[in-house]
């Protein structure tokens, strides 16, 4: 037996190991080791502990012996046990592996985790008289571990809390994850993951019940990449009498493991889709009401007109005669064949698909079908800002919604004696404006969740990306609402026509519709001015889908010039002036006309106005610009509202831009740059 001051003897024999045995060296080398020690069989009291052994515990090497029990006394007793079940069974049997992770109290009363790893060395008898091994520190990855089975037991939980369906899917279309409303959603499904998608469940046509085709399948556009958000299909299982509606949500996992490709979200909305079904079947039901009175009145036209040519036909002897008032009656019975075919076709349409249309031809469509309803003493106008302009949204739901809105405008252009022009506006808006919040605070807009969740990402993407949208407008030069009107205006039944004129649901109907696209009502009403209803909606492309944001307009800035803004909301004000500072510009707030004609007056130096049109007190935009213009006789002026209905006449001596609320920073910054330097 050795003394135990020579116990280093066991240090220089490990360094002589290591020269001559390369699977020695190779063992520690790849070990990536946070401690060495090299413990003799034979004589088990001695154990030589390299430094970094006891620093890794914290403790200082010089003031530990080489001894076993100096670790024993420190690792965890149900560890000890482990690993010297794992000893024993190695020293028998050289494949058996000694590699086990416990733990160590360190020198400050925290715990260490380890991976300890061991090979014995035999003599050539193949008896174990030496055991090699290393230590691994893996504390952090414990603790790493640790946290994240409890954020995955975190997320379990909330899923599993969740009534939403929330399914996981590889690349191959196989459930590799879903929560316990998933399992409930498919079928009461008990395989563990991953398994295949159920073959008896299936998305349909709405009409024929066929399956969808692939390119329309929301699984399969999911797999295929596709961002899907609060699209509505209808899904049918084997096991169920009839189809239910589901709200389809999903997105690809970028850089995920092969195990997680895309995220699916399915709501059952069947009671809520079938509600909105029905409130639009009774609004479509009043509109179609009023079509054909209008065109029961055409028909009646036609029948005289085809009764007369008949009477004149068989009265005359006038060959030529007879022939004239015969194709006077077969162009009646062919205006009246298209008559019929218009009505049925609006009678028929189907609502609950979204795709990509031309606005110009939905507007054309749209003129043919109400161009009846309005008496010739209302003028109907329609105008498309730009050709090729594609809505991406349902064609039945927004032919539907403008025929509401525009019996609206002629119903209280009748009632009132007061108005005599309906205009409907269709343009582009490349970019919803930067004060989504002040517009959901206004409350005369009505703006969908897609729609804040679109705007959320395009403050956050880093590309200089952003959606564009189509904007309808529906002006009249009517009475305008009161401010309670244009409170209740979307609520059901609300009505302010006779009890037999209507049913109240036209514009809740039309609610429904912009919630469900992802849009955005905003309702611009002024006393005997009149009012504009404007719809938002996303734009399409010609493949069919939602147009993917694109690159923003650059921004043209200004160099300094002093800026007027007359604006009397305050918080649209504020926005006003963070805006025009931002493109270069000072700015100088004013509440009122009256407060800007003062600061003019005054001499402040001015280079531009820019003004809302109807303000508090006796002084509008318009007499603003003229009162200005007598004061300054050069000063530009760009006018602001959001109503529609304004033309140059009404504009008087000063005309100048009609920018429409809201407009984007990049149109803002172009008008005022073209005003301010019209040589340019």
């Amino acid at each position: 037996m050795r003394r135990l001051a020579d116990v280093n003897y066991l240090e220089q024999e490990l360094e002589d190991l290591i020269q001559s045995d390369p699977n020695v060296w190779r063992f520690i080398r790849e070990g990536s080791l946070d401690g060495v020690w090299y413990w003799d069989l034979e004589n088990p009291e001695h154990e030589y502990m390299s430094p970094e052994f006891w620093r890794v515990f914290g403790f200082d090497p010089s003031d530990k012996k080489h001894l076993a029990s100096e670790w024993q006394d420190l690792i965890f007793p149900e560890d000890l046990e482990l690993a010297t079940q794992n000893f024993l069974a190695h020293v028998d049997n050289p494949d058996h592996p000694y590699d086990q992770i416990v733990r160590y109290h360190c020198a400050d009363g925290s715990t260490a985790w380890v991976r300890c790893r061991g090979i014995a060395i035999r003599n050539s008898d193949g008896k174990a008289i030496r055991l090699l091994g290393a230590h691994n520190e893996i504390t952090s990855l414990k603790n790493e571990e640790r946290s994240a089975k409890h954020t995955s037991a975190l997320l379990t939980m909330i899923m599993d809390t969740a009534q939403s369906a929330i399914i996981g899917l590889n690349a191959e279309g196989d459930i590799t994850s879903i929560n316990s409303a998933g399992r409930d959603f498919l079928g009461g499904l008990s395989a563990d993951v991953p398994f295949k998608w159920p073959d008896d469940i299936n998305f349909l046509e709405t009409v024929s019940l066929q399956p969808l085709e692939a390119s329309k399948d929301p699984m399969r556009r999911s797999l295929a990449g596709a961002t899907i958000k609060g699209e509505v299909f209808l899904m049918a299982h084997k096991a169920e009498k009839d189809p239910r509606y589901v709200r389809v949500s999903s997105a690809p996992v970028d850089g995920g493991e092969a195990a997680l490709h895309c995220v699916v979200i399915l709501d059952d909305v069947s009671e809520q889709e079938r509600h909105r079904q029905q409130i639009e079947r009774t609004s479509r039901l009043d509109a179609l009401g009023q079509l054909t009175g209008g065109i029961a009145h055409d028909f009646n036209n036609l029948l005289a007109t085809v009764q007369y040519a008949l009477q004149l036909s068989s009265d005359t002897t006038d060959k030529a005669l007879r022939d004239k008032y015969l194709e006077v009656a077969f162009k009646s019975v062919d205006r009246g064949a298209e008559l019929t075919k218009r009505l049925l076709a609006f009678a028929k349409q189907q609502p609950g698909v979204r795709r990509s249309q031309d606005v110009g031809d939905i507007l054309d469509e749209f003129r043919r079908l109400a161009k009846p309803l309005i008496e010739s003493s209302v003028a109907l106008e329609f105008q498309v800002t730009e050709p090729g302009l594609l809505a991406f949204c349902d064609p039945a739901q927004l032919q539907n919604a403008l025929l509401n809105l525009v019996l609206n405008a002629r119903d209280a252009i009748l009632r009132s004696g007061k108005g005599s022009r309906i205009s409907v506006l269709a343009r582009s808006v490349n970019e919803i404006d930067a004060d989504v919040t002040l517009r959901r605070e206004h409350p005369d807009t009505y703006i969908a969740k897609g729609l804040y969740a679109e705007h959320f990402a395009d403050r956050e993407r880093d590309d200089n990306a952003a959606y564009r949208y189509i904007e309808f407008a529906v002006t009249d030069d009517g009475p305008g609402m009161t401010g309670e009107i244009k409170r209740r205006a979307i609520d059901p039944f609300f009505t302010t026509k006779d009890t037999n004129s209507g049913t109240g649901l036209g514009l809740s109907m039309v609610y429904g519709f912009v919630q469900q696209s992802n849009g955005e009502l905003r309702i611009y009403s002024e006393l005997n001015q009149g009012t504009t209803v404007r719809l938002l909606l996303p734009r399409g492309t010609l493949s069919g889908p939602r147009e993917n944001p694109v690159e923003r307009e650059p921004e043209i800035r200004g160099n300094g010039e002093r800026v007027f803004v007359v604006e009397d909301e305050p918080s649209l004000l504020a926005m006003m002036d963070d805006l025009i500072s931002s493109l270069g510009y000072q700015a100088r707030m004013f509440q009122s006309g009256r407060e800007a004609l003062a600061a003019l007056d005054a001499g402040e130096t001015c280079d531009l106005i820019i003004t809302d049109i109807v303000m508090p007190g006796n002084l509008d935009g318009f007499d603003l610009a003229r009162k200005a213009r007598q004061l300054r006789p050069e000063i530009p002026v760009i006018y602001m509202s959001g109503y529609t209905g304004y033309s140059e006449s009404d504009m008087s001596d000063v005309v100048g831009p009609m920018l429409q609320k809201p407009c984007s920073p990049a149109e803002l910054a172009k008008t005022m740059y073209d005003v301010l330097r019209p040589d340019r």
